[in-house]
């Protein structure tokens, strides 16, 4: 099988499952070493453009990043503001909650009920008191109508959702209920029952953009045409214009904010940035010698989790009701890149290998789109806010490798 290597005792994806290699011991995994498929030269104009990070000249990104000014939230607004996070256990509400604390807010932090209870990414906020939550299923109208009206926060920030795409492609009936329902409730009894409310915020997605056709469209601004791709990002759309409903109908104060890949510690262990800071790690430890990824010709423009937390609050202090904001860094990066560069990073490039899973692929990589993946612009929530990343790429992977190694 020539060009292939095939493993049979390694920790890989199967089904989009991330399993340990004693789990895999009797499955035999075929792997494309990455230069089989990854092709560099196909984003040759996207670099020259300025679109895309050159990791062979990763030093005049890292200047170019340090340069970068960003305004401030501001403690005064945020001061004693009853203030309502759903999906408070997740990557994003975490790290909003954690700002907002320290900004003096009155923090509830609202979570799902789980069989095994457990959210280790709030844990010592509740610990110390400061931090209130409550657990609500979204989907259940009656029970959030109820919350609202005896708490009647100021701000709402509805970060709940399925986010991971490849369970939306395998279970998009739940995926549907579970992301449109909630949104709808949310609304509705916010528009109903919160007398209090200045703000209402809902995190929509650069999925909804869901492919380029032509360079001309680069970088992707708000008024490019949503193509969703995914059952996820459909929804999203859905979320987005349901906001928008409530806000030309009844006024709703809605906050609306594409972000774009958002990572850094905490991200889930399933998605693509934190599949690979823990195989850095378990490297590192000798625990493991090849990385293994999806398709390596994405391109995606990450953004650390800290500045798109701070810039989602911006635009809850800042922005227009009723319109759509990008955030994002207006850097892209391919994915296998991304790899290459974190190997780098800790020495390890001409140590480790890089192989290519095909089973972590989704459907539409192979699709119409000119790339897979986009570059947005963030002009319009920059002129508005004044906001602007602060972190860099090389940020993310240095977090989330070492988070990876405090939490196991």
């Amino acid at each position: 099988m020539k060009g292939q290597v095939q493993f049979d005792s390694l920790e890989v994806n199967i089904n989009n499952q991330y399993l340990p290699s004693s789990e895999c011991e009797s499955i035999s995994m075929v792997m494309i070493p990455i230069d089989d498929i990854y092709n560099k030269d196909k984003f040759t104009d996207l670099i020259n453009a300025g679109f895309l990070i050159d990791i062979d000249r990763i030093e005049e990104y890292e200047k170019e990043i340090s340069r970068m000014k960003s305004s401030e939230l501001s403690p005064s607004y945020w001061k004693d503001k009853r203030v309502f996070i759903t999906g408070a256990s997740g990557m994003v509400g975490s790290t909003m909650i954690d700002i907002l604390l320290s900004l003096g807010a009155d923090v509830y932090g609202l979570i799902r009920r789980h069989a095994i209870v457990a959210h280790p990414n709030i844990e010592n906020q509740i610990e110390s008191g400061r931090l209130k939550t409550i657990e609500v299923d979204l989907c259940d109208y009656g029970r959030i109508s109820a919350l609202l009206k005896d708490v009647e926060p100021h701000i709402i920030s509805h970060q709940a959702s399925e986010s991971f795409v490849p369970t939306s492609i395998q279970q998009p009936s739940h995926v549907v209920e579970n992301n449109c329902v909630s949104t709808v409730n949310l609304l509705e009894a916010a528009a109903k029952e919160d007398k209090s409310l200045e703000g209402l915020q809902v995190a929509c997605s650069s999925e909804q953009y869901g492919f380029v056709k032509s360079l001309a469209e680069l970088p992707i601004k708000e008024e490019n045409e949503l193509r969703p791709t995914s059952t996820y990002a459909a929804t999203k759309v859905f979320t987005e214009y349901i906001a928008k409903s409530y806000f030309y109908t009844y006024r709703t104060p809605t906050v609306i904010t594409r972000t774009f890949n958002q990572e850094g510690p905490r991200r889930g262990p399933n998605f693509f940035t934190a599949r690979v800071a823990n195989q850095i790690r378990r490297c590192l430890d000798n625990k493991s010698d090849t990385i293994v990824i999806g398709n390596p010709n994405s391109v995606r423009d990450f953004t650390h989790i800290h500045d798109s937390a701070k810039g989602q609050l911006l635009a809850i202090e800042k922005c227009d009701r009723g319109k759509a904001y990008n955030i994002c860094s207006g850097k892209g990066i391919t994915t296998g890149d991304y790899a290459k560069l974190a190997l780098r990073i800790f020495n390890l490039e001409d140590k480790v290998p890089i192989h290519i899973d095909k089973s972590l692929f989704r459907p539409y990589e192979r699709g119409e789109g000119l790339i897979d993946g986009f570059v947005g612009s963030s002009a319009k929530m920059r002129e508005k806010t004044g906001w602007a990343p602060q972190k860099s790429v090389l940020d993310i992977i240095r977090d989330q490798v070492e988070y990876h190694e405090d939490v196991r």
